[in-house]
């Protein structure tokens, strides 16, 4: 069980997910949690549990090192360079990053996302 990022581009990327819990006091999530290196060719499973627990609708973020190469969306939190597991609110300091969403399905207990470009 679990969400799986597998690294299909050509350099290494790094890795930011957000998903809806219960750990979030109501009101301050999602919860999110960042960086996963991936290496290309490589995976990394970055949720441990079945990803419909709380929600089919997730949210990530991934860039190369470097940051010339970006999978980005419009939902924009600041997040901290170093790694982090934490509720959205309140605002924290960090650079301004746009998560994409991402919808895992409605009965799946795994899901695997592969970045390419």
């Amino acid at each position: 069980m679990g969400l799986t990022i597998r690294n299909q581009y050509s350099a290494r990327v790094y890795v930011a997910i957000g998903f809806s819990d219960n750990s979030c006091p109501h009101g301050t999530g999602p919860h999110l949690m960042g960086w996963w290196g991936i290496d290309p060719g490589g995976s990394a499973l970055v949720y441990a549990n079945d990803v419909n627990e709380y929600s089919p609708q997730w949210l990530y973020y991934a860039e190369t090192a470097g940051g010339g190469v970006f999978w980005a969306g419009t939902y924009a939190v600041p997040l901290p360079n170093a790694a982090f597991n934490m509720c959205r609110w309140p605002e924290r300091p960090g650079q301004r990053r746009g998560f994409r969403s991402l919808h895992v399905g409605q009965d799946n207990e795994d899901f695997t996302l592969t970045l390419t470009r």
